[in-house]
C-alpha cells in the first residue's frame, strides 16, 4: 500500500482525495492546506491526518499529489524534490517559465518519478483522435481546431492567483494540440480581449482569446478560448486531414449528432467540465500509482510536457502584449 500526501484541499483537492481514498493500492495519509479548516473538512470525508506544515505532510510518505493553488505549485514541487519525494502535480508546473525550468532540471537530476496533470490526454475521445491521426486515418494532418469556453467565468480575484485564461485554461489545450499533432509549434500568434468582464482588463488579463500555432510540417492549430459560454460548458476538438475529419462529441454519452427530417438532434452541453473529465482523474492517479510500484515512467504527461505548455502560455501573452507573431525555439 503506497502512502500519499495530498497538498491542497480546494475543489480539485477534493477530487484527488476521493480518488486516493478509493484506490485499492494507495492510502491518503496526510492532507496539507494553508487553510487548516479546509484540510480538516476533507480529512473528515476521506480520511488522512491534517498536517501542520508542508514538511510534516511529506515525512514518511511515498509520494505527493500537488493540488494546491496555482501560484504555489512551484514551491510545493521544490519541497518535494528537496525531500526526495515523487509527485504528481496539477498544471501548470510553476508561476513562471524560469521557475518551471529549474524544477524540471532538479527533478530529473534527483531521478524522481514525476508527472504533470494533463488529464485530458486520458479522455477517450481525445485519445482515440490522437491514435487515429498517428495511424494516418485522415491522411496528412492539416489543421486542429480546439474550442474551450467555460460555463461560468472565474472571479477576478481567483484569476490573479492563477495563470489566467492563457495559462490556467490554455495549458491543457497547448498540450493537447502538441500531443495530437506529435510536434511542437515553430510560431504562435495570439489576440485577446476583455469582453466577459471589464475588470479583467484592469488587471491586465484577457477573457476571450484566439491563438494560432504553426507546426513544423505546415499544419495549423486554432485555439478558441473564452471564460463564458451562456449555454453551458463548451469544449470541442476537430482534426482535419487530407482524407477526412475527426471531431469530438460534447457529451460522452452522446457520441454523435443526428440530422433528420425533424432537424438536428444532439445532447445539450454539460453544465461544467468536471462532469465530463472526472473519470480521467481516477485513471491519472492509477497510472501514477502503477509507476511508483513498478519503477517505470508513468504513462502520463511529463514535467517536460508541462514546461512546453508553459512556454506557449508565456508566448501567447507576449504575442497579445506586443501585437506580433512570436517565434518559438525548437
Amino acid at each position: 500500500m503506497l502512502s500519499l500526501a495530498l497538498i491542497g484541499a480546494g475543489n480539485i483537492g477534493g477530487v484527488h482525495a476521493a480518488n486516493i481514498a478509493a484506490h485499492p493500492r494507495a492510502s491518503l495519509d496526510w492532507i496539507y492546506d494553508a487553510r487548516p479548516e479546509a484540510a480538516a473538512a476533507l480529512a473528515g470525508k476521506h480520511g488522512g491526518r491534517v498536517a501542520r506544515s508542508l514538511g510534516e505532510a511529506l515525512e514518511g510518505v511515498d509520494a505527493a499529489v500537488i493540488a494546491s493553488s496555482t501560484a504555489s505549485h512551484g514551491a510545493v514541487a521544490e519541497a518535494c524534490i528537496a525531500a526526495r519525494k515523487a509527485f504528481l502535480c496539477d498544471k501548470p508546473l510553476a508561476k513562471d517559465l524560469e521557475s518551471a525550468r529549474g524544477i524540471v532540471s532538479a527533478a530529473r537530476a534527483a531521478g524522481l518519478t514525476t508527472a504533470i496533470g494533463f488529464n485530458r490526454r486520458l479522455d477517450r475521445g481525445y485519445a482515440a483522435i490522437r491514435q487515429a491521426v498517428a495511424q494516418g486515418e485522415i491522411g496528412r494532418l492539416e489543421s486542429i481546431l480546439i474550442t474551450s469556453r467555460s460555463a461560468a467565468p472565474p472571479t477576478v480575484q481567483s484569476v490573479q492567483a492563477t495563470g489566467g485564461l492563457l495559462g490556467e485554461k490554455g495549458s491543457h489545450f497547448y498540450d493537447l494540440a502538441c500531443w495530437i499533432a506529435g510536434a511542437y509549434p515553430l510560431e504562435l500568434h495570439a489576440m485577446g480581449a476583455a469582453l466577459v468582464d471589464p475588470a479583467f482588463a484592469e488587471i491586465g488579463e484577457v477573457d476571450v482569446a484566439m491563438i494560432t500555432l504553426a507546426m513544423p510540417d505546415g499544419a495549423l492549430c486554432q485555439l478558441d478560448f473564452s471564460w463564458r459560454a451562456a449555454y453551458g460548458q463548451d469544449e470541442r476538438l476537430e482534426a482535419v486531414g487530407a482524407l477526412g475529419m475527426l471531431q469530438t462529441a460534447q457529451a460522452p454519452d452522446a457520441p454523435f449528432s443526428r440530422y433528420g427530417e425533424g432537424g438536428l438532434s444532439q445532447a445539450a452541453p454539460l453544465p461544467g467540465w468536471l462532469e465530463r473529465f472526472a473519470p480521467t482523474y481516477a485513471e491519472e492517479l492509477d497510472r501514477f500509482v502503477g509507476a511508483l510500484e513498478t519503477g517505470r515512467p508513468p504513462q502520463l504527461a511529463s514535467l517536460e510536457d508541462g514546461l512546453a505548455a508553459q512556454r506557449l502560455a508565456e508566448a501567447a501573452a507576449r504575442s497579445i502584449r506586443e501585437g506580433r507573431r512570436v517565434r518559438l525555439d525548437a
